[in-house]
């Protein structure tokens, strides 16, 4: 008699050992400020301390990565820094990986692009005294008291009394 088994299939995962894996780990525990994990991962063979290998990263908001080669245990990347400022600073280098960890590594600034400025709201949108959009929680004008107009992602706020003052939510 025959036995037919079914066996899902199941895509393969990378592993530890998976050179654009263990860069793509690295910098997903940098984005998630877990400098531990990403020191673990290899940043402890970049040259520094991990105090300075963690305060290296202040200042940016979050880390795009894109692999752009592999060969063999080396991993080309192109890097976009977007910056608390709102600018982004973009490297191009590579790393080398070996054992699961990263053991060395390479990034040249190749640029920096300005931070966007804001729209200016459109007209009919109540607007702090500089111009720009309010935001939950902020003090309004008595003179707004009852008024809704919307904040930079368009949610709608309205001007209300709060502990003896005007807020806006």
């Amino acid at each position: 008699m025959t036995q037919t088994v079914h066996v899902p299939v199941v895509a393969p995962t990378p592993t530890a050992q998976d050179p654009a894996a263990v860069v793509s780990a690295f910098y997903a525990a940098i984005n998630a400020q877990d400098y531990a994990t990403a020191w673990k991962l290899g940043g402890d063979n970049l040259g520094f301390t991990y105090s300075d290998f963690a305060a290296g990263f202040a200042g940016t908001a979050h880390d795009t990565l894109t692999i752009t080669g592999e060969q063999g245990n080396m991993v080309d990347v192109h890097l976009s820094a977007l910056q608390d400022d709102g600018s982004t600073k973009v490297y191009d280098g590579y790393y080398v990986v070996g054992n699961g960890q990263v053991v060395e590594g390479r990034l040249t600034q190749t640029g920096t692009t300005a931070p966007t400025s804001p729209s200016a709201p459109p007209q009919g949108v109540i607007t702090d005294p500089n111009g720009g959009y309010y935001k939950a929680g902020e003090y309004c004008p008595d003179a707004d008291a009852g008024l809704t107009t919307t904040d930079a992602n368009g949610n709608t706020l309205t001007c209300v009394l709060e502990s003896g003052a005007y807020h806006w939510h």
